[in-house]
């Protein structure tokens, strides 16, 4: 009996300190009330981490960048926005689990920059300003929402929005909106549910999507819906769906009550005002 005590007592301590050490250095650190290890630069609106000597001059200019975000969305920062730059792009997935170069996560919607991203910035290969702005609509939101509702919010709907708002068609490979057209009047066209959510994972229709840069079309793609919703509805109705659908998980029942139509009605109109060709 000693024994068993011994390990159930040995197995329990082994837990504790596999998530301690999760929450200050691994996977769950995006998620932890810690955050040790970091030098740290405060803004009026933001706080940078980063490790010691590494340059973020090109992150003083975030206060602005913030406020034209909260401007476009019409929402506010709930508390200021943390930012972790990694050198490492290593030690950026071992905090994230993640391997793409920027990634935002539900609850604080504390955002991440990898050594990647931080590289091809200080080299001029992408707009470091376009893309913070479409990582800040992300922790924009998700600070306005639970983290219950964060698990429902359609991932086209928070992508098309950050794509549209940081003016980011067209901008490091992205599609133009005349392009994205082009493709969908070609047979290209991804059905924005497919995408998921974060309870809902995307379809093999993603991963089989017949194009060799096909993220950066998707993303286009899910903007143009955006910017149609815009034109068509006026910003109001959009900004009205987009905020409704931080506590409201069924958004094809808010969507026909704000538009007045159904998604997918909505959805083979928008295909059809392009010019959408299957064959």
């Amino acid at each position: 009996m000693l024994l068993k005590k011994k390990l159930i007592i040995g197995t329990v301590l082994l837990i504790i300190a596999v998530i301690i050490y999760s929450f200050l250095w691994g996977r769950l650190f995006p998620f932890s009330p810690i955050i040790i290890g970091f030098e740290q630069k405060e803004f009026n609106k933001a706080i940078i981490y980063y490790r010691k000597d590494t340059d973020i001059s090109k992150f003083i200019i975030i206060d602005s960048l913030i406020n034209e975000v909260e401007d476009f969305h019409q929402l506010k920062f709930k508390k200021k926005v943390k930012i972790f730059i990694f050198n490492s792009d290593k030690e950026y997935t071992r905090h994230t689990g993640k391997r793409t170069c920027f990634v935002v996560f539900p609850l604080y919607g504390r955002i991440f920059v990898s050594g990647k991203a931080k590289k091809e910035s200080e080299e001029g290969k992408i707009h470091l300003d376009v893309y913070l702005k479409h990582e800040l609509s992300h922790s924009l939101l998700y600070q306005n929402m639970s983290l219950y509702h964060s698990r429902y919010y359609p991932g086209w709907l928070l992508e098309g929005t950050a794509v549209y708002s940081a003016n980011q068609m067209g901008v490091n490979g992205y599609f133009t909106k005349e392009e994205t057209f082009d493709k969908i009047r070609n047979g290209y066209f991804l059905n924005p549910d497919d995408w998921g959510t974060l309870l809902k994972p995307q379809k093999e229709s993603v991963k089989n999507f017949p194009l060799p840069n096909k993220y950066w079309f998707i993303y286009s793609e899910f903007a143009c819906l955006v910017d149609d919703m815009i034109q068509n509805y006026g910003k109001k109705k959009f900004l009205q769906y987009m905020t409704e659908l931080l506590k409201e998980k069924d958004n094809k029942k808010a969507f026909q009550r704000i538009f007045g139509i159904e998604f997918s009605e909505y959805i083979d109109d928008f295909k059809n005002q392009v010019g959408y060709n299957s064959e």
